[in-house]
């Protein structure tokens, strides 16, 4: 018996389809890793790591060892990537080296790719190993070393990452362009002409005595409406017609993929490679059975192999005509060298399982995905899509003003047939016109504009900016995403959708690392570590070699900022105001949860003075007006007997003890809605938040009655079919809380 080990049960599954002979298991992911509650890196010793069984996984290895004990040989099928690697080197590790193990590289799981892999079986990859080996221990040194310096500086329990900490910096700096951003009045005049005939055409404003025209004021707009106004002799100065071809795009890699779905769906990083491993590790399709539908999906390569080539050529001409097939083959060059081009594109397995034959066995999004990667590749092998277009530019008989427009019209739809990408606007058919002929000023309209801040960054435009930089890889985009929302330096906006911002936590953190640690946490410095660790993997460089090189400028950097920190005693970040109450000083501390800073006065508890913050630059000031005294009442606390306190709280006003925090006690006074419509339940209906600030209507019997509404009851209304007091507004119209009967308009 042969064995076989993956790192997951859906890869595990597929591959039992096509190994006759072979026991395939899974590792459920690394098996191994670096300690969680110790730094694990021996920096005297070569940087030498020490390397445990993770948490959980004990049956696992055991398992593993039992049924390769009784192998004849062993195959490491994890991931053909550096994580991949990673897996089969410390499966290897507990392994027994009296059989042959063997390496396979599985970059599509289908029954050719599969008996293709298992036929040019290698060994351990060292130079891809060592890679994966260097940047988790650089992300160790940098975690563990910059951590704690947050920890003293700004809060407990903060972490910084070597690769996060620059994605954070991109969002900082774009939060900051956005705020100091000052917008420009602009007006954008057009105006309607009419050709002989009737048929009348809108063109948009554009030479003035030979200059291109800023109208920065509604005053200078009006000005030169009335210029035009009164100008005549209008007449067609040039009409321009060409031909433009629009050549496909190249095939997905990593990127791209994720910077499209983001674009038209607003699926996450994270959101997309999960449906796109599901496809990799394969489907059930049918009587088929599991099959691998694309092609492993982590790769910065554009590259298609000239045997895929041929059978997608051979594919087009069939399904879309020879008319629709490119007159050569194209290729796509990748930019970054031989190392991420280890892999082909994203692709799909098999040019013939069109979306249409393989709905049914997918879910939504996964057909979303595949689709997607699907009419991409198919289009990179059509012809070129072809427009006509027209440019026409109208003139006043002095030749002093001029208008243009522009329309285009698709006359041979080419690689769009399969890749419907949106036109934008760029198809619009416009009138005969000719070079000289006459037409008549119509009418015209101007509109004020303002100048817009740039946008914010959706998750699909931050992987493309950290691509281009150079920063992570494809197997970390998503991660890096998820762990600075996971920190809360980040997080995901409703407006616009599908964007992130920076918190006020993340904005902090980020300044303070880039105050002290420029040099470390540097876009440039990040970059040329990643293309250092590529070198390893080609085997072009040492990674002991390189940790020490990179360990050497930073230990430096922090030493000299510990240094800094230390004299100027800044352990603690402190406004520019003084208390208002008591003149102490103030200090930013932070909500229980961590993402929500505040100013408080450094002599708390004696002092419970607290405002909001505000950063300028590199100073924080009380934000004006600070917060408001908390009104006394004349009410006493039913615990400890102080006066009651209305206090402003996250979600609005509440009263609670004035001898707070020695006294915790809070009055709540809900808002209620009339009896609880439970039967048998003598309770009232209150209004209430979930943890999350979240409105809804809950008995207050709570526990004893579970009753719960997101919406209030209409006063003095039943039901006409259960006979409830329940009956709620819905966007939907009016209709009972419990049985969900609608009123009838």
């Amino acid at each position: 018996m042969k064995l076989i080990i993956v790192e997951s049960p859906a890869k595990a599954k597929t591959l039992t389809k096509y190994l006759k002979g072979f026991k395939v298991l899974a590792s459920m992911g690394h098996v191994r890793d670096l300690p969680e509650d110790d730094f694990g890196v021996d920096i005297e010793n070569d940087f030498a790591p020490t390397y445990q069984t993770i948490e959980g996984k004990e049956k696992t290895v055991k398992m593993i060892q039992k049924e390769a004990a009784a192998a004849e040989e062993i195959y490491l099928g994890s991931d053909p990537d550096r994580e991949g690697e990673a897996i089969a080197y410390h499966v290897a590790s507990f392994l027994k080296a009296d059989k042959p193990i063997h390496r396979v590289l599985f970059h599509e799981i289908t029954k050719s790719g599969v008996l293709k892999a298992i036929d040019e079986k290698t060994a351990l990859n060292e130079d891809l190993y060592n890679a994966q080996q260097a940047r988790r221990i650089l992300d160790r040194i940098v975690g563990y070393r910059l951590s704690p310096f947050l920890w003293k500086s700004v809060k407990k329990g903060l972490s910084a990452g070597r690769v996060q900490s620059v994605a954070l910096k991109f969002l900082v700096d774009r939060e900051r362009e956005i705020q100091i951003f000052i917008p420009e009045e602009y007006w954008t005049v057009k105006a309607s002409f009419s050709k002989e005939g009737g048929v009348t055409v809108e063109a948009g404003l554009d030479k003035v005595d030979g200059q291109k025209p800023k109208l920065s004021n509604g005053a200078d707009a009006e000005a030169l409406e009335k210029r035009i106004r009164a100008a005549g002799g209008w007449k067609v100065e040039s009409v321009e017609q060409k031909r433009r071809k629009e050549n496909p795009l190249p095939p997905f890699n990593t990127s791209s993929l994720q910077q499209e779905a983001s674009r038209l769906y607003h699926f996450t990083a994270d959101r997309i490679m999960r449906i796109a491993q599901s496809l990799y590790e394969g489907k059930e399709i049918g009587d088929e059975g599991p099959v691998g539908l694309i092609t492993y999906m982590r790769t910065d390569s554009f590259r298609i192999s000239p045997e895929v080539n041929a059978k997608l050529r051979s594919f087009v001409a069939q399904e879309f005509g020879e008319n629709y097939l490119a007159g050569y083959t194209r290729t796509y060059e990748n930019k970054k060298g031989k190392i991420q081009d280890a892999h082909e594109a994203i692709r799909p397995t098999d040019v013939s399982m069109t979306p249409e034959k393989v709905k049914k066995y997918l879910s939504k999004e996964e057909q979303t995905i595949y689709a997607l990667i699907w009419k991409r590749f198919i289009a990179t092998q059509m012809k070129e899509a072809e427009f006509d277009q027209t440019t026409v530019q109208m003139t006043d008989g002095a030749g002093a003003i001029s208008f243009k427009k522009s329309g285009s019209v698709m006359v041979f739809d080419g690689y769009r047939k399969a890749w419907d990408r949106a036109s934008n606007g760029r198809d619009e058919l416009l009138p005969s016109f000719v070079q000289g002929e006459t037409v008549a000023f119509a009418d015209l309209t101007k509109e004020q504009n303002f100048t817009k801040p740039p946008s914010r960054y959706t998750e699909g435009s931050l992987v493309k900016e950290l691509e281009e930089k150079g920063i992570g890889r494809p197997s970390t985009y998503a991660a890096i995403i998820n762990h600075i929302i996971a920190r809360k330096y980040t997080e995901r906006l409703k407006e616009p959708k599908g964007t992130l911002g920076a918190t006020d936590l993340g904005t902090l953190v980020s300044d303070t690392l880039q105050q002290f640690f420029p040099k470390i946490i540097n876009v440039n410095f990040t970059a040329d570590m990643e293309e250092k660790l590529d070198l390893i993997e080609a085997g072009e460089a040492q990674w002991v070699k390189v940790l020490k090189e990179f360990y050497g400028t930073f230990e430096q950097n922090r030493t000299e900022s510990l240094e800094t920190l230390k004299e100027s005693g800044k352990k603690r970040i402190y406004a520019e105001e003084n208390c208002p109450k008591c003149k102490a000083r103030l200090i930013v501390r932070f909500s229980k949860k961590g993402n929500h800073p505040f100013l408080s006065c450094e002599k708390y508890p004696d002092c419970t003075f607290s405002g909001d913050m505000v950063k300028e630059g590199d100073k924080i000031h009380l934000r004006e007006g600070g917060r408001e005294e908390p009104q006394i009442l004349d009410e006493k606390c039913p615990n400890c007997g102080a006066p009651i306190a209305v206090k402003q709280g996250r979600f609005g006003p509440f009263k609670a003890c004035s001898n707070y925090p020695k006294c915790k006690t809070i009055i709540r006074e809900a808002e209620t809605f009339g009896p609880c419509p439970k039967e048998g339940c003598d309770g009232r209906v209150e209004k209430r938040r979930s943890k999350k600030g979240k409105v809804f209507y809950g008995c207050s019997n709570y526990p004893k009655c579970d009753f719960v509404s997101w919406y209030p009851p209409i006063a003095d209304q039943k039901c006409a079919k259960c006979g409830a007091a329940y009956m709620v507004e819905k966007k939907s119209g009016i209709a009972c809380g419990i049985c969900g009967e609608k009123v009838k308009e």
